[in-house]
């Protein structure tokens, strides 16, 4: 039973599965490319729909579960070996096993610390170590390896998408219904290295419990279970139109998607032959191109037709109207509008989980691997013989010069006389 455990754990712990998992997705991928523009999301809605493809996938954070498992028990394997516990697996597990006729292990101590080496002497056993063992940075990236693909094959699988439009005053939308009133959406100047402006949208507190909450850019805030992505700048207009010809005046509000300025969106009035043109007007050279958005001040650009024919065109603030030939539009009211984004998609707390698992294995790795790297030996004699061997995560070939230096001072000794050997 513990043989078939240890083939099993052997297999799935391979290192081969990663890069044959990825290999037979590149083929997918080349292969779905000979029929789609849209490649990735072609890929992506297959494994979603695709039981198979989705097993497939998951084989890569469940080898990285094997490979932890066996990592830790390589782990214990290999300390059990150098603390002189036993030799079982010796062969697999070291960089150099070296057998030795029976003898008595000389004095050696000396030797290794005056190279850097800290020694331990437990009856017939001698252990030598120095530097840290890079164990810790390894779990961190196995575990950081599983998050990711765990995140990627969860939002493969799960994530689902809503695209709603959020005004200020308004409630909240949100994939299962609304949420607290819009306070403030609010395009400022930034400070940081990165961004120009900030954007950030207040909502108060709603009635099912959910607290007040402000969302930025990025990251991303969390929202009745979706995550909240900011997309497209806009205003929601409410106009009056009124013209000689119609019977009544007509009333609606509209959701503009006239950013950044200069961009034109059109409202077509039913049952007649009009149609308005709004954009926000480009400002002088020099004008900051978002003023508009960054201030209550808003005051649009316009153009009537009637057919193809552009009757006249004209500005109007927030609140004000214009007026002209019988023809009356007023805007009682413009509003800050955001096109946003509801992603429900747990998959990204396990990617940002990765990217922070990698970043604290690089930073144990590096300085490890580069100037404290782990070095192991053991010398081991008893009435059947005795064996010597050595293990390096780093300046291998320098601790290898150590220790067959100390082979040839015991082989020295083994010859020398039969105080030391016999």
């Amino acid at each position: 039973m513990k043989r078939l455990l240890r083939i099993m754990l052997a297999v799935g712990s391979s290192r081969a599965v990663p890069p044959v998992v990825i290999g037979l997705f590149f083929v997918f991928y080349i292969g779905v490319a000979f029929f789609t523009d849209e490649t990735l999301i072609t890929l992506m809605a297959f494994t979603r729909r695709s039981v198979i493809l989705a097993a497939i996938l998951a084989l890569i954070p469940l080898n990285s579960l094997f490979r932890l498992v066996s990592e830790t028990i390589r782990q214990r394997d290999v300390s059990r070996i150098f603390s002189g516990k036993t030799l079982s697996g010796m062969a697999e597990l070291c960089d150099d096993v070296v057998e030795l006729p029976p003898c008595r292990i000389p004095d050696i101590e000396g030797r290794l610390a005056a190279v850097g080496y800290n020694t331990r002497r437990i009856g017939s056993t001698v252990s030598a170590w120095r530097g840290v063992g890079l164990f810790p940075a390894r779990l961190l990236f196995l575990a950081g390896t599983f998050c990711l693909f765990t995140g990627i094959l969860v939002s493969t699988t799960t994530k689902s998408a809503q695209r709603q439009m959020v005004t200020e005053g308004e409630p909240f939308p949100t994939p299962n219904g609304v949420g607290g009133i819009v306070e403030r959406i609010i395009l400022a100047q930034s400070t940081g290295l990165f961004l120009k402006r900030t954007l950030t949208m207040e909502v108060a507190a709603s009635d099912y419990g959910t607290g007040k909450k402000t969302f930025g850019l990025y990251p991303p805030g969390l929202y009745d279970g979706a995550f909240v992505y900011p997309r497209y700048l806009g205003l929601t207009l409410h106009f009056r139109f009124s013209a000689p010809d119609l019977p009544t005046e007509y009333e609606t509000s509209y959701s503009l998607n006239a950013y950044p300025p200069g961009k034109e969106d059109s409202v077509a009035i039913p049952d007649s032959p009009y149609r308005i043109v709004f954009s926000v007007p480009v400002p002088d050279v020099g004008e900051e191109l978002y003023v508009s958005y960054l201030t209550d001040t808003v005051t649009l650009q316009f153009k009537l037709l009637k057919g193809k024919d552009v009757l006249f065109t004209g500005t109007a603030p927030r609140g004000g109207e214009f007026v002209r030939d019988g023809y009356r539009l007023s805007l009682p009211d413009i509003r800050r509008l955001v096109v946003t984004d509801f992603i429900s998609d747990y998959g990204v707390l396990f990617i940002w989980w990765s990217a922070l698992l990698f970043a604290v294995a690089v930073c144990i790795w590096l300085p490890v691997r580069l100037f404290l790297p782990r070095r192991l030996m053991v010398f081991r004699s008893d009435d059947t013989g005795a064996v010597a061997c050595s293990l390096a995560e780093g300046g291998m070939r320098k601790h290898a010069g150590v220790f067959h230096e100390l082979l040839d001072f015991v082989d020295a000794k083994n010859k020398g006389g039969k105080d030391d050997c016999q």
